[in-house]
C-alpha cells in the first residue's frame, strides 16, 4: 500500500471494472501508466471475462505493488464496481471504464480541482467521443450549463455524468447507499447520492476520450420508450434513503405523471408537470433569450408527454 504521506500528495485509487475488454483494454492500461499523478493505486475487477481480458489485467497487475487484481462472480457493471470499491483505500476515488483512453493529466487534474472545491461532495471533468482515431478538436463550448449544485431534480429524469470522469471523496463513499440493482447506472446513482450530501461541481475540461463501439455498457440506459425507463429509474432513486422526504414526494409525482401514459398516448398533466419544472429538468438548454427558451422548453414537454417519445 502506498503512504499518502510519503510523496506529499493523496492518495488516489483507481477503480477500472473490465468484462470482455480485450480488444481496447491494452491502450486503456498504457494511459493509465502514464499519468501524470503518480500516488495511485489501481482496484481492478474482472466480471469472469471469457476473452482474454482477466489474463491481461492480472499480468499487468503484477508489474506493480500499487496494481491490485481481483475477480468477482457478482454479474453485471454496478455490481462489478461496488465489489471493488470495498478494496479502496485512497483519499479519493475515481472510476475507471476498460475502453476509454484518459488524458496524462487527469487525474492530477481532477485531484487539484477537488482540493480547490474541498466543499465539493463530488467534481467531474467532461468526455471527448471517439471511434478509432483520438480527437484532436477537444475544445469545450463556451457557455454550456452543466451539472452542479444540490437540486437534484435537474438529473432525476436524465443522467448528465459519466462514470469514468468522476471523482470522489473516500468520506462520501463511507455514506453511499447500494443500488439495489442494475436499474440505475451506479455513476447516475453515485452523482444524485453525492448531491443530496453537498454540491457537486463540472470542471469544464475534457480528460476522458469516451470510445463508441457496439458493446458499450452505457448504450442500453436509454433504450426503449421513455415514459417506461423513467417509470424504472425514479422507482429505485425512492430506495435511496440519502433523498430527504420532499424530494422523495416530487419523485412520487413523477411516477404518477408518468404512468397516465400506460393508458394514454399523450398526457396533458404529465406535459403540464413537466413544464412546472422545466427550469430544473431542461436546465441544460443555452438558449439566452427568455421567450425563445420557454418555448423550448414548451417544445420538449410536449414531446415528452408522448407515450412514443423515444431518447435519440
Amino acid at each position: 500500500m502506498i503512504n499518502e504521506s510519503s510523496i506529499g500528495y493523496p492518495l488516489v485509487s483507481v477503480i477500472l471494472c473490465t468484462f470482455n475488454g480485450q480488444r481496447f483494454i491494452a491502450e486503456q492500461l498504457s494511459s493509465l501508466e502514464n499519468q501524470t499523478y503518480k500516488n495511485v493505486e489501481f482496484i481492478c475487477s474482472d466480471n469472469n471475462s471469457t476473452d482474454t481480458t482477466s489474463q491481461i489485467l492480472k499480468d499487468w497487475c503484477e508489474k506493480s505493488q500499487s496494481r491490485k487484481f481481483f475477480t468477482t462472480t457478482e454479474k453485471g457493471l454496478n455490481k462489478n464496481f461496488y465489489s471493488a470499491l470495498v478494496h479502496a483505500s485512497g483519499k479519493y476515488i475515481i472510476f475507471c471504464d476498460q475502453d476509454d483512453i484518459w488524458v496524462e493529466t487527469k487525474v492530477q487534474e481532477l485531484v487539484a480541482f477537488h482540493e480547490q472545491n474541498p466543499d465539493a461532495s463530488m467534481v467531474y471533468c467532461l468526455s471527448k467521443q471517439f471511434s478509432d482515431k483520438i480527437p484532436t478538436d477537444i475544445q469545450v463550448k463556451k457557455g454550456s450549463n452543466y451539472l452542479e449544485g444540490t437540486e437534484i431534480r435537474k438529473t432525476m429524469l436524465i443522467s448528465f455524468t459519466l462514470g469514468h470522469n468522476i471523482l470522489i471523496k473516500r468520506t462520501l463513499l463511507d455514506k453511499l447507499p447500494v443500488p439495489l440493482n442494475e436499474a440505475v447506472a451506479y455513476d447516475w446513482w453515485i452523482t444524485v447520492s453525492a448531491m443530496c450530501t453537498g454540491p457537486i461541481k463540472c470542471l469544464p475540461k475534457v480528460l476522458t476520450y469516451w470510445r463508441q463501439h457496439s458493446s458499450n455498457t452505457t448504450i442500453s440506459i436509454n433504450e426503449g420508450l421513455f415514459y417506461i425507463s423513467r417509470i424504472t429509474y425514479l422507482y429505485q432513486f425512492l430506495q435511496n434513503n440519502l433523498i430527504q422526504a420532499k424530494d422523495k414526494e416530487w419523485i412520487k409525482s413523477a411516477i404518477d405523471r408518468f404512468s397516465l401514459l400506460e393508458t394514454q398516448n399523450w398526457s396533458f398533466r404529465l406535459c403540464s408537470f413537466l413544464l412546472s419544472n422545466a427550469p430544473y429538468i431542461f436546465f441544460y438548454k443555452r438558449k439566452k433569450n427568455i421567450i425563445l427558451k420557454w418555448i423550448s422548453f414548451l417544445k420538449w414537454s410536449i414531446r415528452m408527454s408522448s407515450k412514443n417519445y423515444k431518447i435519440a
